[in-house]
């Protein structure tokens, strides 16, 4: 005769695990416009162009998960807490994003880039200019020296620049917006480079070697009263004048980006990544910046708020490189430099960036204002007119 088994039930053995969490993301808004939806925390590699809708996230974990909306000039990132499952059913928990009217209209083509070019097979950069529809493309230097790094005064009218060769040295200039008028802001045995002005007109900030670090120095606007700010480099001013965002691999190897007061003081790390995070800019209204990345695998960009949060991947591309951003004048759209293939190019985009991964046909691409097939187009700079 069998005899019958009898298992020892443990408690909620049979019973755990029946239930599940569900997280409902809604976003009202978004002026019928494409917006981008981060969610990669509730859903692996879910952080993609969207329109307005609800979403639904199920069978999650307790824990905390933080979800991201980029729209134009809008950007918002929210937490929240998932208790353990429930025995049976489901617990649905909700976020709603509110994404004002007008935040996500399209960004305005207006204005004019400065940017530096220069032939594929024979390298030699110039600088040059363009509107930002694509018209009035005019050559602003030409000499055998490499003009690099533009970058507009806050009245827009003037340029400064990096002029040398690779072979002996580099120093900062400045000239006309048309090219005339170049003058000479340093002279120094050891590299001065990406200069860029304060958004007051009164100072400065370029990056030099003539100490033997590689770091920040400040100087005033006629290239006086020269002091080194910090080791770093690529710095961006914030719109007050008070902040510079910068890179540095001199405190943990690694790069990342950083803020500083003007006088030295309040030291901040925004970014904390085992790869490498580069080329920071604020936008207009001082709320955020762009960055460049490589923690997905390419050259990436990414936003964040000014306090280093709400980081948010926005061009999901890792075949391709975008590099060296900058913001439009209306803070809803960025120029950058891009390489689709065998050269870089300069492209505009919305905020919310671009899906090229894992899309078998994006919605959205990114303009290319140079296409240029035998040259190499970078850095960028925008101004409103």
């Amino acid at each position: 005769m069998l005899k019958s088994l009898v298992f020892p039930v443990v408690a909620g053995m049979l019973i755990a695990g029946c239930g599940i969490n569900e997280v409902t993301v809604e976003i009202r808004g978004g002026d019928g416009r494409k917006l981008r939806l981060d969610a990669d925390d509730l859903e692996f590699k879910f952080n993609r162009l969207v329109d307005a809708g609800t979403f639904s996230f199920k069978e999650l974990q307790s824990g905390t998960y933080k979800t991201s909306v980029v729209a134009g000039n809008y950007h918002e990132t929210k937490e929240i807490t998932l208790e353990p499952a429930p025995i049976s059913g489901v617990d649905n928990y909700s976020l709603v994003f509110e994404i004002p009217q007008g935040s996500n209209s399209s960004f305005e083509r207006k204005g004019t880039i400065v940017y530096a070019s220069t032939k594929t097979n024979v390298r030699n950069w110039d600088l040059f200019s363009i509107k930002a529809d694509g018209t009035e493309l005019k050559q602003l230097t030409s000499t055998p020296e490499f003009e690099q790094h533009p970058a507009w005064s806050p009245d827009g009218r003037k340029v400064t620049f990096t002029r040398g060769d690779v072979m002996t040295n580099f120093d900062i200039y400045v000239m006309g917006e048309d090219g005339s008028g170049v003058l000479r802001l340093t002279e120094h045995a050891e590299r001065d480079e990406r200069a860029t002005w304060a958004p007051d007109g009164k100072t400065i900030a370029f990056v030099s070697q003539r100490d033997g670090d590689v770091g920040i120095w400040l100087m005033d606007a006629d290239g006086s009263n020269r002091r080194k700010l910090i080791q770093g480099r690529e710095p961006a001013w914030s719109p007050d004048s008070r902040k510079i965002a910068f890179v540095s691999g001199h405190y943990d190897g690694n790069d990342e980006i950083y803020l500083i007061s003007v006088d030295g003081s309040n030291q901040q790390r925004l970014t904390d990544d085992n790869k490498f995070d580069w080329f920071p800019a604020w936008s207009p209204d001082g709320g955020r910046l762009v960055f460049c990345s490589e923690r997905f695998g390419g050259q990436e960009l990414m936003l964040m708020k000014s306090q280093g949060d709400g980081q948010t991947r926005i061009t999901v591309a890792e075949k391709t490189y975008e590099v060296e951003p900058t913001w439009s004048p209306d803070g809803k759209g960025l120029v950058y430099s891009g390489k689709t293939d065998q050269n870089y190019d300069i492209y505009i985009m919305d905020t919310s960036g671009f899906d090229i991964d894992d899309v078998e046909s994006p919605p959205v691409l990114p303009f290319n204002l140079t296409d240029s097939a035998d040259r190499d187009d970078k850095s960028p700079d925008w101004r409103p007119f």
